[in-house]
This record gives structure tokens, C-alpha cells and sequence, in this order.
């Protein structure tokens, strides 16, 4: 418990007896996994790469090896490192257990990468997908093709992709839900060569292609958006925002995670159910705080209808959506 301290002075006054702690989050640890073509003698299966030499073993130069030099300088460590052969899926499989992997950034492998994605979210793990693609041309077609809103497309135009998205993937990981990406900077390392035209960063952006630019020697996010522009063939961007999409996935397993502890010996009784609608509330009340989500309304748990032994909580909560342009109407009179 926080022990008030009592002033150990007689004169009045107001004084502040405070206790800094970090808040409650059940995904406080987001690790990194990168996929990727490997050297020829990398080990096989999943590799937890601590420093940039234990990354020696991934092949000199290799794409897998680039990506987890950039993930390490950008301050994630420890990174899940996966050589991948033809088969994508299979390294996919690799890490589809690991809890604590919130983030995945991949040099290939589209289809298996989104369906990975979607694996792991229909089994409650939710992770967040960025796959590098150089052309503006291959990633503007890629993303109309996997139109998933888990992964984000990252596209520079230049040599360095695989660092510029393993940087955006770190930034993720750091920020989470709370992050605002939209001419973010970048824990980019090393020399960007980059370079996009604005006709190329409209395309890219209407595709759900995440473009990147160097603004003043700062490797920036011009824009982070999914690879999701369409439901049933219609334009939608509901999951457009990357931050929107995190958004989701943090509220909902932050509320999984404040439950599950609950589940153990638990009576499906009407005091169990006040106690995690309870539960749901504080959570819900700190990601308000957070800025995660706009409001909420109460939770509402009951036991279902025809199984006694469910029980099932009805949230509704509206996420606060980034900020990505300002418009100014401006009336001047001459």
C-alpha cells in the first residue's frame, strides 16, 4: 500500500505526499518479430536476437539480418528473428504462439503475413503487421491485394525499405495506442536514400500504402495507414488509421487480460457479474485517460440465455481518431 508521509515541519501549508507508478496495461510488453530471407547457415525456427552479434548467425547482410539491426538500434531488444525459406507461412507459424509479439515486420509473404495476422487475432493475440516493399508501383498493388487492416504496407522508394520499416514496426511497439504516427519520426539509423514524388505519395496513400520521406536529415511517416480500403469491394476506411486499428486491439485485450484472472473458481452469480463489469469500467475509465478512446457506456454483463455457464459482457466504446489534416477556411476581405 502508498504510505502518506507526514510533513515533519509545524508551519502550514499545503503539501503533496505522491507515488509514481507506471499505469496497469496487460500488453505493457510489446516485442518485435521480423521475417525474412536469411543466409544460407541461419538457424532454423525462431531466434531471440539480444545484440548485433548474436544477429551475425542470420547471414551478412541478409534481409533478415538488416531488419533485426534496425529493430536493435531503434531500442527493441530482445527481437524474434525468423529465416524464411519459400514457405512463408511456415515462419509465420514459428511465432504464432509468442504472447508478448505485438508487432511483426516482414520482407515478403504477403498473403501468408495477412493471414498470420488474421490467425492470431481470431485466437486472441493481437499483433500489427508492416511489410516492406521498395517500388511504389509493387506496394500500391500488394496493398490493393491484401487489403488487410493488421498490416500496414511501408513503401520509401529507395534502398533502405527494410530498415524504414523495421523503424516504423519499433515505433509501433514503443508507442502503441496512444502513439500519433502522422509526421512521426523515425528511430531510423544509418542513410536514407529514399525518395518519393507527391503524385507518388497520393497513389501510395490511396492504395493503403504507408509512404516515408527524409524532412531535414529526420526519417519521417508521412501518413500510417493500413492496407484495408475496401469492404465487400466498396470503398471503406473505417480501419484506415493505423492508430485506430491499435486502438482496437489494446482495449480489447487490455479488457481480456483485466478478466481472465477472474475466470478461476468464479460463480456465474449476479456479484461476480457486478465485480466484472467493475473490472471493465476501470479499464475502459484508463484508456479514456489515456486518450486511447473517446468515451464509453457503462458495461453490461449477464449470464447467456441458454448456457449458464457463460457469461457475457456488452461494451460499447468509441475510439478517438487522429488527427490527419486541418482545414482552414479562411473569408479575406480586400
Amino acid at each position: 500500500g502508498f504510505m502518506i508521509q507526514i510533513p515533519n515541519t509545524m508551519r502550514p501549508g499545503v503539501f503533496i505526499s505522491s507515488s509514481v507508478r507506471a499505469a496497469a496495461s496487460g500488453n505493457a510488453v510489446r516485442t518485435v518479430a521480423a521475417v525474412g530471407q536469411a543466409g544460407a547457415d541461419a538457424p532454423q525456427g525462431c531466434t531471440v536476437v539480444h545484440t548485433r552479434e548474436d544477429a551475425a548467425a542470420l547471414g551478412e547482410n541478409s534481409a533478415l539480418q538488416q531488419m533485426v539491426f534496425a529493430l536493435l538500434d531503434a531500442g527493441c531488444a530482445p527481437v524474434r528473428a525468423v529465416p524464411a525459406g519459400e514457405d512463408y507461412a511456415e515462419a509465420f507459424d514459428a511465432i504464432a504462439g509468442i504472447e508478448e509479439v505485438r508487432v511483426v515486420v516482414s520482407d515478403g509473404g504477403g498473403e501468408a503475413f495477412a493471414a498470420h495476422l488474421a490467425e492470431c487475432r481470431t485466437a486472441g493475440r493481437e499483433r500489427f503487421g508492416v511489410l516492406a516493399v521498395s517500388q511504389p508501383e509493387d506496394a500500391a498493388a500488394i496493398a490493393r491485394q491484401l487489403n488487410c487492416e493488421r498490416l500496414a504496407v511501408a513503401c520509401d522508394g529507395g534502398s533502405c525499405t527494410l530498415r524504414t520499416a523495421a523503424a516504423f514496426a519499433a515505433l509501433i511497439a514503443r508507442e502503441g495506442a496512444a502513439g500519433c504516427y502522422n509526421g512521426a519520426e523515425l528511430p531510423f539509423s544509418g542513410t536514407f536514400d529514399g525518395s518519393l514524388s507527391d503524385g507518388q505519395v497520393g497513389m501510395l496513400l490511396a492504395a493503403g500504402v504507408t509512404p516515408f520521406e527524409q524532412v531535414g536529415g529526420v526519417v519521417e511517416c508521412i501518413r500510417a495507414v493500413t492496407s484495408h480500403t475496401l469492404t465487400d469491394g466498396l470503398p471503406d476506411r473505417t480501419f484506415s488509421a493505423v492508430s485506430t486499428v491499435l486502438a482496437v486491439d489494446e482495449v480489447v485485450s487490455g479488457l481480456r487480460y483485466a478478466v481472465r484472472a477472474r475466470l478461476r473458481g468464479m460463480k456465474n452469480s449476479s456479484a461476480t457479474r457486478e465485480s466484472i463489469a467493475s473490472q471493465l469500467t476501470v479499464e475502459l475509465e484508463a484508456r479514456r485517460l489515456e486518450g486511447v478512446i473517446d468515451s464509453f457506456l457503462p458495461p453490461v454483463v449477464a449470464a447467456h440465455p441458454k448456457d449458464p455457464s457463460v457469461c457475457v459482457a456488452t461494451l460499447s466504446f468509441s475510439i478517438a481518431p487522429e488527427i490527419s489534416q486541418i482545414v482552414i477556411s479562411a473569408e479575406i476581405s480586400i
